[in-house]
């Protein structure tokens, strides 16, 4: 017998590269789909170990078919660090709390500890929320390291991704660097858990791809399969990773290699967000931007308003309300097409057969009037035109109607 619990608390954190791999069954190592007899390709973004949607076809990773199969996690090694454009706010605030040389938050021990006993008291999100900021003010003001006594140094952030130091660009692979400089005691003061997240993984060298089932393609009347905005962005960004790659193994000047990075930050950027102010939005051929993952969440069209919140039910209308002098203070007015709709079951009694047998009898097309007999057997049936004079006879005690 299983032993009902309660949810004591949810904690969010951030996947780390060592969660991505764990989770991934195949790495993507090749930007095309399937292959010219419409089979998907291995180790391409359609691998059949990600899951299936075809029907007939079995999972490589689970075996199941595709009613059974959720779909699996694949992932892309990147070959150049990017910063995850959802956190580039918080890194802005962390390289302006750390020191450059020895990793530490700059707040002073006594200072250091005095928050943290407020953060083991506190539980309040909000008072928490006031914490942090009042820790990341004193880091930020702090003229130099309390701890080795190195300068700060002046940050600047040119939105979406771009870091500067004295003027001087900070590639992700610096700003990764020093983040994993920062010791484990400290990691409580920049606004995280330590045991669910790091200020490191705000740094992507593995991007996880997401299952099939996520992102299905579609078959046109032509017989094209036409690709989900997902899988299109994920193209460019394997197809791009991989002429980084090349380059960098090649020996390609360094100007090179920088553009490619940076187009490589672009894609990965996109990905996560297609509508930040200041960046291009990436486009379908027929000049659409695409839809990508802040884009499927957000909005009223988004999975939480849209499908979470907005379910559709059944008996549920929507009108421009307004006041009726012949409606009294504690009634609520309803038009005569939805009070046909609206229905009440009503058990069938000796008290009450005559007036049921009546409703029956004036058929749905009216109000007052009925719509459903229920036999006590269970079996339900609709009451029309015809049948409605011979159902009224017909309804007895235990009917419901």
């Amino acid at each position: 017998m299983r032993i009902p619990k309660m949810i004591g608390e949810i904690k969010f954190g951030l996947l780390s590269p060592q969660d991505v791999l764990k989770m991934g069954v195949v790495k993507i190592t090749t930007a095309d789909t399937y292959d010219k007899d419409g089979y998907p390709i291995n180790a391409g973004l359609m691998d059949p170990h990600l899951g299936v949607i075809d029907p007939g076809i079995k999972c490589r990773t689970c075996g199941g078919k595709s009613k059974e199969c959720h779909g699996h996690f694949g992932y892309i090694q990147l070959a150049r660090p990017v910063i995850h454009v959802g956190h580039a706010k918080l890194v802005y605030k962390m390289l302006r709390s750390i020191c450059p040389k020895c990793g530490r938050v700059a707040i002073p021990a006594d200072v250091a500890e005095k928050i943290k006993a407020d953060l083991e008291r506190v539980r309040n999100p909000e008072r928490r929320a006031a914490i942090y900021e009042q820790a990341f003010k004193i880091a930020d003001k702090a003229k130099a390291c309390p701890h080795c006594s190195e300068p700060k140094r002046s940050m600047a952030f040119e939105k979406p991704t771009h870091f500067y130091e004295d003027g001087q660009r900070l590639t992700p692979s610096d700003i990764r660097e020093r983040f994993e400089a920062i010791p484990e005691e400290d990691v409580i003061l920049l606004e995280m858990d330590p045991k669910a997240a790091r200020p490191e993984w705000t740094v992507l060298t593995v991007l996880p791809v997401p299952p099939v089932t996520v992102r299905p393609s579609i078959t046109l009347e032509s017989g094209d399969r036409s690709e989900d905005d997902l899988t299109h962005k994920l193209v460019d960004i394997v197809r791009i990773n991989q002429r980084l790659q090349e380059n960098m193994s090649a020996g390609a000047p360094q100007l090179i290699v920088d553009d490619l990075w940076d187009l490589l930050q672009y894609h990965v950027t996109t990905y996560f967000d297609n509508e930040i102010s200041g960046v291009p939005p990436a486009r379908h051929r027929s000049g659409r931007p695409l839809k990508t993952l802040c884009q499927r969440l957000k909005g009223k069209e988004g999975r939480f308003r849209s499908n979470l919140s907005g379910k559709r039910v059944d008996f549920s209308a929507r009108t421009v309300i307004s006041p009726d002098p012949c409606v009294s203070i504690n009634e609520v007015g309803v038009p005569e097409e939805i009070a046909k709709e609206l229905t009440v079951p009503e058990r069938v009694t000796d008290m009450n057969i005559e007036s049921m047998r009546k409703l029956v009898a004036a058929g749905s097309n009216v109000h007052p009037g009925a719509n459903y007999a229920l036999r006590p057997d269970g079996s339900r049936k609709k009451i029309t035109e015809e049948n409605k004079a011979e159902l009224s006879q017909e309804v007895e005690p235990g009917y419901i109607v």
